[in-house]
């Protein structure tokens, strides 16, 4: 069914059980038409369609400059994958197995009005405005005229903000997850999901038009305290690749990367800083080499060696956040420890097959890593790779990278003492309080 270098390269997706090798042939034989404003809104959502094994993308760009670039890196991130410009001319991008429609309000108005003359296929809309955000999946026709009805009655031009990419791109992110849904035939469809990641608000409601207008949870723009901030990525795999990408597009002035790996296939199915061209190569060059050419002014620090007792210290010491992007909890029990002892704030995060969870550890403020997890046996834990669907660590690295955002520039509420726990099949962010352990071995003297 697949040839052992495509069973190489989707590895993580076909060792759950739910997908296997039948589920990613579909995804393969399965092509999306996504709606976007311009090249950059459209990035992260080809990324993961690609990294995922969607077979052909087909995009709709108001402003089309600077495609080409993009469609190149797609092709490399992943050569199953066929990209290119809709044309409504062409049939096959007319018989998409789904579309995705995703930006501005004014943007998504003026794409649906277009949508109700079309043939209906499935389709996933996502507005996005100031830092909030929805996701709507319509599976036939009646409810997506529905939608387009009520969102020509929205008066909304004088009140609205223009999107912050960090609620564009998370919207996108949402949608490739919704679509891979479809195909697969997973879990159920999201037609009410509201989110406001300042304020940490996932809700799942009717009024989705108003919450996005609503500006009583206003706060000022974060983003360009930044530029004096510098961020270490502790792994620069799933959960630091989403990561390092907002964090570099939102102006952070350093960004650190710790990873001693190289890039192989198997991680190309959900780690989007890497590429084919750069298999072989340190991760911590590669994603450097990526991010460089989006934003050639950042300034980043490569350390490509194992976080150890040793160094790590040294090597946290040098920046005023760290974000844990790893996949074992040794190395968590040793970021949060040596964070605490240094009193710099960690975002952390999680992923398994359709699950993510992620926190926020301010020292002697809250609670720490130890506490949630106070007695793991690491030695019980299988060494055997697990499965991840491809964007569910985006969906959480963006997390820890807004997360960290809020932390450093003290704007909006963050997940201290709390923790976020997500479910794709069903679209469902739960938020549940945490408190300081005390008995916790790091912390609980306080």
């Amino acid at each position: 069914m697949l040839t052992k270098e495509q069973v190489n390269h989707y590895l993580r997706h076909i060792i759950i059980p739910q997908i296997g090798e039948k589920g990613q042939k579909k995804l393969l034989d399965s092509s999306a038409l996504i709606y976007c404003e311009n090249t950059e809104s459209l990035r992260i959502a080809a990324y993961y369609l690609s990294a995922s094994g969607t077979g052909k993308i087909y995009c709709y760009l108001e402003n089309k400059e600077g495609h080409e670039r993009l469609f190149d890196e797609i092709t490399d991130l992943n050569k199953d994958t066929e990209v290119s410009l809709y044309e409504e001319s062409n049939a096959a991008s007319n018989e998409a197995s789904y579309r995705i429609v995703t930006g501005s309000m004014i943007f998504v108005k003026q794409i649906t009005s277009q949508l109700s003359k079309n043939k209906f296929i499935p389709t996933i809309i996502s507005i996005s405005s100031s830092w909030k955000g929805s996701l709507q999946t319509f599976t036939n026709s009646e409810n997506l005229k529905e939608f387009i009805q009520s969102l020509n009655k929205v008066n909304y031009e004088n009140s609205l903000e223009s999107p912050n990419f960090f609620a564009n791109d998370f919207s996108a992110i949402l949608s490739v997850i919704e679509g891979i849904k479809i195909v697969l035939n997973l879990g159920v469809q999201k037609n009410k999901l509201f989110y406001n990641l300042l304020s940490m608000e996932f809700t799942e409601t009717a009024n989705i038009f108003e919450k996005l207008i609503d500006n009583s949870f206003d706060a000022p723009d974060p983003l360009p305290k930044l530029s004096q901030e510098k961020i270490l990525i502790v792994g620069a795999g799933g959960l630091g690749s989403p990561a390092a990408y907002a964090l570099t597009k939102a102006g952070i002035k350093t960004l650190g990367l710790l990873d001693l790996d190289f890039v192989e296939m198997s991680n190309l199915n959900r780690q989007v800083l890497h590429s084919f061209s750069r298999i072989g190569i340190a991760k911590v060059e590669s994603a450097k080499y990526l991010l460089k050419k989006i934003k050639p002014e950042i300034n980043i620090k490569t350390h490509q060696v194992e976080l150890t007792e040793s160094n790590a210290a040294e090597i946290i010491s040098q920046y005023s956040l760290v974000i844990a992007a790893v996949d074992n909890i040794e190395s968590r029990y040793l970021i949060n420890d040596s964070c605490f002892k240094l009193n710099i704030p960690v975002c952390e995060a999680g992923i398994l097959d359709f699950h993510g969870t992620a926190t926020t550890i301010i020292p002697k403020e809250g609670h720490c890593y130890r506490c949630l997890y106070p007695k793991i046996n690491t030695a019980a834990l299988s060494n055997l790779p697990q499965g991840v669907l491809g964007p569910i660590p985006g969906i959480m690295g963006y997390i820890e990278a807004a997360e960290a955002v809020k932390v450093l520039t003290k704007v909006g509420n963050t997940l201290k003492n709390k923790i976020i726990l997500f479910d794709s099949l069903d679209m469902d962010f739960n938020i549940i309080q945490v408190k300081n352990y005390p008995q916790c071995p790091t912390c609980g003297k306080l």
